[in-house]
């Protein structure tokens, strides 16, 4: 239930090494080098990377930071969190990152499972010799049942995985995580060692200025950070309802998004080193313009659902080196355990949801598993439909970090200074203040330069992406934009707003049946901070800090009835609770 305090990580590592799996994951390894290949021009891949590069600093990790802050201070998932911070009817906005979640996490079980398959598949049968069986292989597999099995597998394992919330799912990243990052670090290394692999390296750092001036580079690269760190996906707010107070977010918030795209860039430069070589053992010359568009081709070739380097080109690539099938098989060993990491997230985030609104976690993990197998059941059965769930929801990435944005700077209205509209830095400051720098113990303190960017500059950014991407996209005639098609305007709008809809509904009809609007205690918020606690052995009050410096009641619990409690102003508080005060 909402009202039990929820269990915490046991210990920093399994903490660190949890927060890392659910973002370090197939769009790291499977999508970050065709989308720098798709952007590279004709000469280099720089320019991109500079790009990528400064929205991570830009809008990723201020998102982030937005996420692991209002997960460990109010203690509820994204829906929760709008009820808490802004008011129960905010919830429909909260409930908007929760289904960008839940539509990523239906369709991404479903490539999860080509993961597995093809694992099998490489330990089992030889590798393909050419372009042609490679592909036959990934049609023969994806116009069968074997998605279907292999989806359902998915769903399976992270269920099981995720069993017992937090006490299991950590033991499993403490296991995944290392492996995974051995195995992206190893290949790595192995790359590195192949002749002519620099030249690899060199087309991946070398720049071309003049991209600068392409707008789809710009829109390329915040939508990839965000993918690749996770920002707006709400994964970090439900991790985060497991961290103590000790554990800063503001470190975690800057240092795992760092560590991840560090990862990404590895795994560019593995692909561009092991893609160079073979194609120039085969007699191309990078030297040559023309031999080195045919190269670029390989790498950038999306091929069907955005498949073509990771299950068609990759499996030939290794066919061509020396142990290739042993490298093959630790490439999607490597690909199903980020896949299993990041899906880990996903799933715990909806379970978390649903506790929040009431359900017990008995009823709400198989509930998550039949939805999440039945929602991403057509994904599997046709890949134009997984195709359009990429790109509806792919994109809601960006709309789902806005909704985060607004929360901070509309959190000054919510708590009653009398603002309202004139003045957002108000209440980004505040929140920084309140939620972030008072609350945690030990951390780095969070700037105002923060609260500036989240007041001005990602508004700015979230707006210009929008624009941009409906701008080119009504720019597109095959198809128009008003067909419905797996990749056109009109059917990410009819499905967004059909969602909206049912969120909205929801809200206004519903809204009062659900518990919410406060925050729950665990025994960790006692124990994190001893000098703020006063009183005996009978009776323990929690003390903290508000902006005005002085100490306001927040929760008091009494040794006969620890679930009840009263502040100051006389309003009772059941179940650790407490309100803004």
């Amino acid at each position: 239930m909402a009202n039990d305090p929820p269990p915490m990580f046991s210990n920093t590592i399994a903490l660190c090494l949890s927060c890392l799996g659910c973002v370090v994951g197939t769009g790291n390894i499977w999508r970050f080098p065709r989308i720098v290949a798709n952007n590279a021009g004709d000469t280099g891949g720089l320019v991109f990377l500079l790009v990528w590069f400064l929205f991570l600093l830009l809008w990723s990790i201020p998102v982030i930071l937005i996420e692991y802050s209002i997960g460990r201070f109010t203690r509820r998932g994204p829906v929760e969190s709008f009820a808490v911070l802004l008011g129960k009817g905010y919830r429909w906005i909260g409930g908007w990152v929760f289904m960008v979640n839940l539509g990523i996490c239906c369709y991404y079980s479903v490539v999860l499972g080509w993961c597995f398959y093809y694992f099998i598949h490489v330990c089992v049968y030889p590798l393909p010799e050419n372009e042609m069986l490679a592909k036959d292989i990934f049609t023969t597999m994806a116009d069968s049942y074997y998605p279907v099995l292999t989806h359902a597998c998915s769903v399976l394992f992270v269920t099981l995985i995720i069993m017992r919330s937090v006490s299991t799912f950590e033991k499993v990243n403490l296991v995944f995580v290392p492996i995974l990052l051995m195995i992206v670090f190893g290949s790595f290394i192995y790359a590195l060692t192949l002749p002519d692999a620099t030249e690899g390296i060199k087309y991946l750092l070398r720049p071309e200025w003049a991209l600068f001036g392409r707008a789809r580079l710009w829109v390329d690269a915040i939508s990839q950070n965000a993918w690749d760190t996770g920002a707006g996906a709400g994964l970090f707010i439900v991790y985060s309802i497991y961290m103590p107070r000790k554990n800063g977010v503001v470190r975690f918030g800057t240092l795992i998004p760092l560590c991840n795209n560090v990862v990404s860039f590895i795994s560019a430069m593995t692909t561009m080193a092991t893609v160079f070589h073979v194609n120039i053992k085969n007699g191309l010359d990078p030297d040559k313009p023309e031999d080195l568009k045919k190269i670029v081709a390989v790498l950038s070739d999306n091929g069907e659902a955005n498949t073509g380097l990771t299950f068609v080109w990759i499996p030939t690539l290794y066919n061509t080196l020396p142990n290739g099938r042993v490298l093959a098989v630790f490439f999607f060993l490597c690909l199903a355990f980020a896949g299993l990491s990041s899906m880990v997230a996903q799933m715990e985030l909806v379970i978390r949801t649903l506790e929040d609104l009431g359900a017990k976690r008995k009823y709400a993990l198989p509930c998550t598993s039949v939805v999440v197998f039945l929602f991403g059941l057509p994904s599997a059965l046709n890949i134009r439909i997984l195709v359009n769930q990429d790109f509806v929801w792919g994109f809601g990435l960006i709309l789902s970090g806005f909704a985060l944005i607004f929360l901070v700077f509309w959190y000054d209205t919510h708590a009653g200074k009398g603002n309202m509209c004139l003045n957002f830095l108000a209440g980004a400051n505040r929140f920084r203040k309140e939620v972030v720098n008072d609350y945690g113990i030990g951390d780095w303190q969070l700037p105002l330069l923060w609260a500036i960017l989240v007041t001005f500059v990602n508004p700015l950014e979230a707006i210009g992406m929008i624009g941009w991407w409906v701008y080119d996209q009504a720019q597109i005639t095959d198809p128009p934009w008003w067909a419905y098609e797996p990749e056109t305007l009109y059917a990410a709008i009819t499905q967004w707003c059909f969602w909206l809809l049912v969120l909205i509904s929801l809200n206004i009809f519903c809204g009062d049946r659900f518990q919410g609007g406060a925050r729950t205690y665990s025994q960790f918020d006692l124990e994190d901070d001893p000098d703020n606690i006063v009183g005996n052995q009978h009776e323990v009050t929690l003390l903290r800090s508000g902006s005005s410096g002085s100490n306001r009641l927040v929760s008091s619990m009494t040794e006969k009835s620890p679930l009840v409690a009263q502040s100051q102003e006389g309003i009772t508080l059941y179940a650790n609770e407490s309100t803004f005060l």
